[in-house]
């Protein structure tokens, strides 16, 4: 006996209402951009610089490097790389998360070491 294919679920009232209206809303888009984006420009110059630059920064390219690091594992990377070592392995990774907590320990001692010596 044959097991019956899983039928895929029925889109729902909201996927297909937010399908029409972005079917419409670009067509209606293509006809009027030109004259929305005018008007937009006369009525609120201001605003329309603001969208601009918010769009340009949501779309650019995030950074690499420590920069784009958002873990312990991406600063081991970012860091390795930027001594040449280009492809690094689990094991250099850690040791190398080990060496970074070693030099913000030193880094700590610096700072309690002056911050004593002003008091």
């Amino acid at each position: 006996m044959k097991a019956k294919k899983p039928k895929a679920p029925e889109p729902s009232a909201k996927d297909k209402l937010s399908a029409d209206f972005t079917k419409r809303l670009e067509a209606k888009w293509r006809e009027q951009g030109d004259n929305v984006l005018d008007a937009a420009f006369k009525e609120s110059p201001t605003k329309i610089a603001e969208m601009i630059a918010r769009l340009v920064s949501s779309t650019e390219p995030k950074p690499e490097g420590l920069e784009g690091a958002k873990n312990m594992h991406d600063v081991a990377v970012a860091l390795l790389k930027s001594v040449g070592f280009n492809d690094p392995d689990d094991d250099s990774i850690q040791q190398a998360i080990e060496a970074n907590d070693n030099f913000i320990n030193a880094l700590q001692a610096i700072r309690a070491a002056a911050e004593g010596a002003m008091q």
